[in-house]
């Protein structure tokens, strides 16, 4: 019976060509090498990486600059020059002199005019309803949304996958009464459960991580467990139980990291979705109080200054929308790019 002749594949063609020391050079479609070179070729995700990576820079200057002044005015360094409290990088950074006292109110930005005056590089997007600068505002408003958002993430991150994970392996009533508890925080509203959760607790910015990252445990549990149930009867978590491996290393080692592309994807996609929930936290009164600048809380005050400065409202919020497209973008691009099915 005559046979046809297939080409060799093109993986199978290059490892022969490229053969070395009696080593095929196969490009393995694993590995976090892999991973990183698919996020580069896409220009969607490195868009949404350079966002990130501006807002961490920015969120990283305002510690660092908050942790000085707090060391400094220990000693009235400051007192004697009238500065206040967030204005210390106004002074090194964009401007030679202190911040002077009584800065017009509701300035606009630069090319600007409005009844309040024209805007001037000294305060490149305008001024407040207090005359503090808006620009620093944000920036500072930037370590807020950074600090509160990834660390619920990472909260809501490790409980959830636990939860799911334990559901998943074991089943019966463990993931009964595991899953029907994750659904009952699931069928509550957000806002509502974190909202209940501060009320108890206290306002405080360590209560506010914590309310909002268990509020997103069930997300995280219910993805996670969805890939335990057919993982767990894979031939090599049958060979790890029959060579003695404990149920908790088994989980560990093997069933949560074959797990947790999935989970990944989600993490960088939650954290948009708790810098949301911040703000509006914020802008409602129960998030981070004054004098301490959020971007929730800047959208709160200017809603009384819409009419005679739009601006105040506009940067805010432009902030919020920049830096949670830029988590999202970047968090499909990060599945792409660990998803075999969007890979040729």
């Amino acid at each position: 019976m005559a046979t046809i002749d297939e080409p060799d594949s093109p993986t199978t063609q290059d490892a022969i060509d490229e053969m070395g020391d009696g080593e095929p050079a196969i490009e393995a479609r694993v590995g976090w090498r892999y991973t990183l070179a698919q996020i580069r070729k896409d220009p969607t995700a490195m868009t949404g990486l350079f966002v990130i990576a501006v807002v961490g820079v920015l969120a990283a200057f305002a510690t660092i600059d908050s942790i000085l002044f707090e060391y400094l005015a220990q000693y009235q360094v400051f007192a004697q020059f009238g500065v206040e409290k967030y204005w210390i990088a106004k002074t090194v950074w964009m401007s030679p002199v202190s911040e002077p006292v009584g800065t017009p109110r509701l300035l606009p930005p630069v090319g600007f005019e409005n009844q309040f005056g024209a805007g001037t590089w000294a305060h490149p997007l305008g001024t407040d309803d207090r005359g503090r600068d808006i620009l620093l505002r944000i920036i500072y408003g930037s370590r807020i949304a950074v600090t509160v958002g990834l660390s619920a993430t990472v909260v809501g991150f490790v409980s959830g996958t636990v939860v799911g994970a334990v559901s998943g392996y074991y089943g019966d009533w463990v993931d009964d009464a595991l899953m029907r508890a994750a659904e009952t925080l699931f069928a509550i509203p957000f806002l509502v459960l974190v909202l209940a959760f501060i009320a108890v607790f206290g306002r405080s910015l360590t209560f506010i991580v914590f309310g909002v990252g268990i509020a997103s445990i069930p997300t995280f549990a219910r993805l996670i467990r969805s890939r335990v149930v057919s993982i767990r009867e894979e031939d090599y978590i049958e060979a790890a139980r029959a060579a003695g491996v404990t149920d908790r290393n088994i989980i560990f080692r093997h069933v949560i990291p074959n797990s947790f592309t999935p989970v990944l994807v989600q993490a960088t996609l939650q954290v948009g979705t708790a810098i949301l929930i911040v703000a509006g936290l914020s802008f409602l009164g129960f998030g981070v109080q004054p004098p301490t600048p959020s971007w929730g809380q800047m959208l709160a005050v200017s809603r009384n200054y819409m009419i005679p400065n739009p601006w105040f409202s506009i940067w805010p919020g432009m902030a919020i929308l920049i830096t949670v497209v830029g988590f999202n973008i970047f968090g499909d691009g990060l599945r792409d790019a660990l998803d075999p099915r969007f890979n040729n």
